[in-house]
């Protein structure tokens, strides 16, 4: 079959993304309930835009690190610790997202019991985009909230050692007509997939996103993957630069040091060898209803992003967003007219689906 094609990419469904990121993670020994988590979370990204967290990261990602013995396909997760209020998860390093789930969902039903509760797990692997977690609290009316640190990829403020992963923190707040505040941010400048984006496109990256081995700003993907990310803010202290680092150590502290697992330079390095998972989440989640009345807080909600996305614009601009909407009109928008798969990664997919006999069929 040939896939339709738009411009530099192949569009694909929800459906048949999902069911082909289960195929090939069942074919390499992962159960098929745990295959279909990793499927909703990678299709979830790519739904929302966000590329370099979707199915471009299945086979490079998740199917090299199993079948390389460094991350275990049927891993048994363990509770470690647990009160009315908390729990803290040990992942056996297997995959992130369904452990990730399996604690979001526990702070969820705690939280809905107490008013409030978090949740941490240690001992993971990537779990993909943060804001899958926290939108879990949405239907529950329920603000969510959950970050991981990661693989080092960037340099503290003045720095050049490789010391933070991309670190980001999600939060999701429900509204009544409009649609929920999802914040979801790295701590870096931009996730280190951005740049095998970038490099992929043979793209230019933006001024203050990376520098080099050797400490210089480079607008060079390649260099940029051989060197560091920066903070939030970028180089230094003029834009901020100090802030993301302190957000991104503060994500290392609450996930890593907060759950017994691994932190600071403990954490791999892209160019380590085979090691087991050193990953850590957080995640919280808040009732409303122990604040004030739920519908009315989402009348309020509405009313408040309604004021900022009415208010005056710049010249040259028809509109100003909040957080999550982009996502949430491209989530639509791919639902009816197919989600978009860039053309390299579509024929990465037919390739890993050759190498284990799994039927390639996710043209639209």
């Amino acid at each position: 079959m040939t896939p339709a094609i738009a411009g530099e990419y192949r569009l694909s469904t929800e459906a048949k993304l999902k069911g082909f990121v289960t195929a090939i993670l069942t074919a390499v020994g992962v159960e098929r309930s745990d295959a279909v988590t990793v499927g909703d979370v990678l299709v979830a990204a790519d739904l929302r835009g966000v590329e370099s967290h979707g199915v471009a990261r299945l086979g490079s990602y998740y199917v090299s690190r199993i079948r390389s013995g460094r991350l275990a396909p049927r891993a048994e997760v363990t509770t470690v610790r647990e009160t009315p209020t908390s729990i803290v998860l040990d992942a056996g390093n297997g995959l992130g997202h369904p452990a990730g789930k399996r604690a979001m969902e526990a702070v969820i039903a705690k939280a809905r019991q107490s008013g409030a509760a978090f949740g941490a797990v240690r001992n993971s692997n990537h779990y993909g985009i943060a804001g899958y977690y926290a939108m879990l609290a949405l239907p529950h009316d329920l603000i969510g909230i959950s970050s991981t640190n990661s693989v080092r990829y960037g340099a503290p403020t003045y720095g050049k050692t490789i010391m933070l992963g991309t670190n980001p923190w999600a939060y999701a707040i429900p509204a009544d007509r409009e649609p929920a505040f999802v914040l979801d941010f790295a701590t870096t400048t931009v996730p280190r997939g951005k740049l095998e984006v970038y490099k992929r496109k043979e793209k230019q990256l933006n001024s203050g996103w990376a520098i080099d081995a050797d400490g210089n700003e480079t607008r060079d993907a390649d260099q940029a993957l051989r060197g560091a990310l920066l903070p939030l803010g970028g180089f230094g202290v003029d834009g901020g630069g100090h802030k993301g680092y302190g957000l991104g150590l503060l994500v290392d502290i609450m996930c890593g040091v907060l759950s017994g697992g691994a932190f600071g330079n403990e954490l791999p390095l892209p160019s380590d060898g085979p090691l087991p998972g050193k990953i850590s989440h957080f995640f919280g989640a808040l009732d409303i209803n122990g604040f004030r009345d739920v519908a009315r807080f989402k009348r309020d909600m509405d009313r408040e992003l309604r004021a900022f996305k009415d208010s005056q614009k710049v010249p040259g601009q028809e509109r100003i967003y909040v957080a999550g909407e982009i996502e949430y009109e491209k989530t639509l928008a791919h639902r009816e007219n197919g989600v978009p798969v860039h053309a390299k990664v579509w024929a990465e997919l037919e390739t890993l689906a050759s190498e284990l006999n799994v039927p390639f069929d996710i043209a639209r």
